[in-house]
């Protein structure tokens, strides 16, 4: 008898608005994760992009929030301003009626503004972590009643960039509050590195859902001269609604939007660079599916959910497997079928196979041929090389007299 939302002991008007989207059955993060979050354990959670890893500590952390209790009871921090409006809309989702319930907190916006809708009482506050310890340290947000603190893709939140101001909040929350690591990746540093704020941390590693269609991954290999061209390409040949094209530099992408719009392929571009109102506009039309393709730097590869995503596209490779694997994670979301293409060169050939054997996932190598993707032709070892004047074992006649010929003339005749 398969787990229910039911059996997890999720509040009764959470279930409500489950049922009404049609979701009873939790993937294997919510069944294994839900029951250690409403126990009270800190955990790291690991469970592949895509399945579900948001509703997992949701889920719990609203079931057992107080809405009488006006102080902020829960904090979820995130590396970017995207995903942390993402979850915060997620969490309103789940609070129907409950417009001041649930506040986003993030860097670059009026913080007078943020201090004002601090005054309304939220109870969740979801947030990048230095603007948020900048309020605490400026003592308009007190955390003094915080049950739990969540640090969604905890990989990237304890690395050099992120790892201090986290830690920071951590310290000013009480000693017994609950501490939720969750990542599609969680290596043991991150584990070790955990253990200096964590108590006793529960570490889980929760498979895809069962019946997953799955996600295909490939490469292709180009001359650096054509990469753009085997982009356009590419994405003619597999004719997806939605593709996102991942690059490394900024720099790059002027003559790719140039090529691919001639090309009558609309695309946009989503950097960092780019104003908050910019980057939430153009996710938003994405979504909206007012164009099919979207050029991006990394700053779209951690947790952003835009449902429909049936391609990624490596333009520029991966800076190591783990962000190989939150890159492809946008397409295939909860266990529906992806295409992920890796376009290298011949000296790039190596990541690709760094990439596969670190991730156990199989990569395969593709070449587009009259309008579809085949697999590299077995180059043919060539034919040893015969004697000099030696007749062939199917040579013609013709050709074996012609060879007796030339050795009765090369020897002469008694």
């Amino acid at each position: 008898m398969s787990t229910t939302f039911a059996d997890l002991q999720i509040s009764a008007p959470l279930l409500t608005i489950l049922r009404e989207r049609k979701m009873e059955t939790p993937t294997p993060v919510q069944s294994e994760a839900i029951p250690l979050i409403m126990a009270g354990r800190d955990a790291l959670i690991e469970s592949p992009t895509g399945t579900g890893k948001t509703f997992a500590y949701l889920l719990p952390i609203l079931s057992k929030i107080n809405m009488e209790q006006k102080d902020v009871q829960a904090i979820v921090l995130a590396p970017t301003h995207e995903l942390v409006v993402q979850i915060a809309r997620e969490a309103e989702s789940l609070l129907p009626g409950k417009d001041t319930a649930v506040m986003s907190i993030i860097g670059g916006v009026d913080v007078k503004r943020q201090i004002e809708r601090l005054k309304k009482k939220p109870v969740l506050i979801v947030a990048t972590p230095g603007r948020l310890l900048e309020l605490i340290d400026q003592r308009k947000l007190k955390v003094h009643e915080v049950k739990t603190v969540v640090v969604d893709e905890a990989d990237r939140m304890l690395d050099a960039g992120f790892g201090k101001p986290v830690q920071e909040v951590m310290k000013k929350t009480l000693r017994d509050t609950q501490r939720l690591l969750f990542s599609a990746t969680i290596a043991e540093e991150v584990v070790h590195t955990a253990e200096i704020f964590t108590r006793d941390a529960a570490v889980i590693r929760a498979a895809a859902p069962e019946g997953a269609a799955g996600v295909a991954h490939m490469y292709l290999v180009t001359d650096p001269r054509k990469k753009v061209d085997t982009l356009r390409r590419l994405l003619r040949l597999v004719n997806v609604r939605s593709s996102i094209v991942f690059v490394n530099q900024i720099e790059k992408v002027d003559e790719i939007v140039s090529k691919l719009n001639y090309h009558h392929l609309p695309c946009r571009l989503l950097h960092r660079d780019a104003t908050k109102e910019e980057r939430a506009r153009t996710l938003q039309q994405f979504r909206d599916g007012a164009f099919p393709v979207l050029i991006t730097t990394d700053v779209s590869a951690r947790g952003i959910d835009i449902p429909g995503v049936e391609c990624i596209v490596h333009y520029d490779p991966a800076s190591d497997a783990d962000t190989y694997i939150h890159r492809s994670g946008r397409t295939g979301r909860m266990g529906r079928a992806g295409l992920v293409f890796s376009i290298i060169t011949t000296q790039e050939r190596f990541i690709i196979q760094k990439f596969s054997k670190q991730t156990g996932l199989p990569i395969a190598e593709k070449f587009m041929s009259h309008g579809a993707l085949e697999d590299p032709r077995p180059v043919r070892k060539p034919a040893p090389a015969q004697k000099s004047g030696a007749p062939t074992k199917n040579a013609s006649p013709a050709k074996r007299n012609q060879n007796r010929a030339h050795k009765k003339g090369s020897f002469g005749t008694k």
